[in-house]
């Protein structure tokens, strides 16, 4: 039993790093990397010290909980693990439920910027419309945009709108760029409609993948708690069940079918995944 068990382990060691040697190695650029990570901070609901202190306090809780419990040495670390994980999941998913919403938004930003400039109001002011009266999401954008427009010019304002990190908010510098310093032709609000209609049709298709990937995220984290729960009730129901588990060789037994099902829980995953659009703006 333990010979087929290491054998097994031996066997996804290697495929895993026949996987990892079969994909095109991307260059990391440590400008970009600090851009993306800065701009993730943003976008946090807490503040990462917080993130980190209430990570580590669910972790002792859970963990604490479940030794109360079961008093297995493998499942203690679990409940630490889920604890500590929880707000990072948590975390992740308000950033993602925001840029959907910023990304949501753009389209109607766009079509309104677009109204007023054909209204004969100075990209300037309508910018200010915006900040004020425009959509929810993204009235701070339009905000900061208008500060950095006064305070330090046009190109600063579209360079600030480009360090939010969005493929989107990229797209819209760049028509902006073009439209208002380098080719100034006097037919941006035409473009703004259209690329507001672009926008609009690319968030509903990308929508329509959540949605088939959400239901794949779902299914993969009852099909990982199942048997943890299924131990867990067991455990309750006879407590001399999980004795085995209690010795050294329970313990190995016990943690590397975790590390197995929370690797499959992570494939599963990033098979559901959705991938992200690659940034429109080149990146200097």
């Amino acid at each position: 039993m333990i010979g087929l068990l290491f054998a097994f382990c031996f066997a996804a060691g290697v495929g895993l790093l026949v996987v990892g040697l079969a994909r095109v190695p991307q260059p990391v650029e440590i400008g970009s990397l600090s851009k993306r990570l800065f701009a993730r901070r943003e976008s946090l609901p807490l503040a990462p010290a917080s993130l980190g202190g209430l990570s580590a306090v669910l972790a002792l809780i859970a963990a604490l909980v479940v030794w109360s419990l079961v008093g297995v040495p493998v499942l203690a670390l679990a409940g630490a693990v889920a604890g500590a994980y929880a707000p990072l999941a948590w975390a992740r998913r308000s950033a993602d439920r925001a840029r959907n919403e910023r990304e949501r938004a753009w389209p109607a930003a766009l079509a309104q910027l677009a109204d007023a400039l054909e209204a004969g109001i100075a990209f300037p002011a309508a910018v200010a419309l915006l900040g004020e009266a425009g959509p929810i999401p993204l009235r701070g954008v339009f905000t900061s945009f208008q500060a950095r427009l006064r305070a330090a010019g046009l190109e600063a304002a579209l360079d600030g709108l480009s360090r939010a990190g969005e493929r989107t908010s990229d797209t819209v510098a760049l028509l902006l760029r073009a439209g208002l310093l380098e080719l100034p032709a006097g037919r941006l609000a035409p473009l703004l409609r259209e690329l507001s209609e672009m926008l609009a049709e690319r968030f509903e298709a990308r929508e329509k993948a959540r949605t088939r990937a959400s239901s794949l995220q779902v299914e993969a984290a009852v099909l990982a708690l199942s048997p943890i729960v299924l131990l867990l009730l067991l455990g309750a129901a006879a407590p001399g069940y999980l004795n085995a588990y209690r010795t050294t060789a329970g313990t190995i037994v016990a943690t590397v079918g975790g590390a197995l099902i929370f690797g499959c829980y992570l494939l599963m995953r990033r098979l559901g995944r959705v991938p992200e659009p690659r940034r429109t703006r080149t990146q200097r």
